[in-house]
């Protein structure tokens, strides 16, 4: 876990992309193929499920084995389109029909004519830089998760679709700055263990 004294924003964001940066690319599979026999993971990719992942870019915590294994188990996998303009992601069906381009920032995107309303998704697995124990999360600092899924806040009971961060470990600061517009994770994966919040069910 970094500790922070603290530094400015942009300074842990630096320190936290050099932690992410340096795991080697073996731990990384390694890390990556260990959540896919998490339990509570596994409890979220039941046949027929909405799961929202993403293409990692830029050392983000790998996904192609959870992308893998929430297809083999039945689930409709959707990838995230970020926009040419705002901040409103859109949610594409990937299966064995979908070709591939590349979208906004070079990241991946798969070519189908379905997608999926955020506020239709079940489970939305999310990108991160950091995190630390009360599920505060830091994005890279576009603001696209947070602006989505705003739609959130309004909410006082019913939450869907669930938000479960994907990282490593080293990725855990002791506490981070939060902003009233910064959605908290309801759980967060990491290739050592499963965090949730007490007061929280998964």
């Amino acid at each position: 876990m970094l500790q922070s004294n603290p530094p400015t924003n942009p300074e842990l964001r630096r320190q936290l992309r050099q932690a992410r940066l340096a795991i080697s690319p073996v731990d990384r599979l390694a890390s990556a193929w260990s959540i896919t026999r998490s339990q509570p993971i596994l409890n979220r990719l039941r046949r027929g499920k909405k799961i929202a992942l993403y293409v990692p870019v830029g050392g983000e915590f790998p996904t192609w084995p959870l992308i893998l294994t929430a297809l083999h188990r039945g689930c409709q996998v959707f990838l995230p389109q970020t926009p040419q303009r705002g901040r409103q992601l859109r949610f594409v069906r990937l299966d064995a029909r979908s070709s591939w381009s590349l979208g906004k920032f070079n990241i991946p995107v798969p070519n189908h004519t379905e997608q999926c309303r955020p506020k239709d998704l079940d489970t939305v697995f999310v990108p991160l830089l950091g995190f630390d124990h009360q599920l505060a999360r830091m994005g890279q600092g576009g603001g696209y998760y947070d602006s989505t899924f705003a739609f959130r806040r309004l909410r006082r009971t019913w939450q869907q679709p669930k938000l479960i961060g994907l990282a490593f470990q080293i990725q855990q600061v002791a506490n981070l700055p939060v902003n009233t517009w910064d959605l908290r994770l309801d759980a967060l994966q990491t290739e050592c263990n499963y965090l949730h919040p007490a007061l929280h069910q998964t």
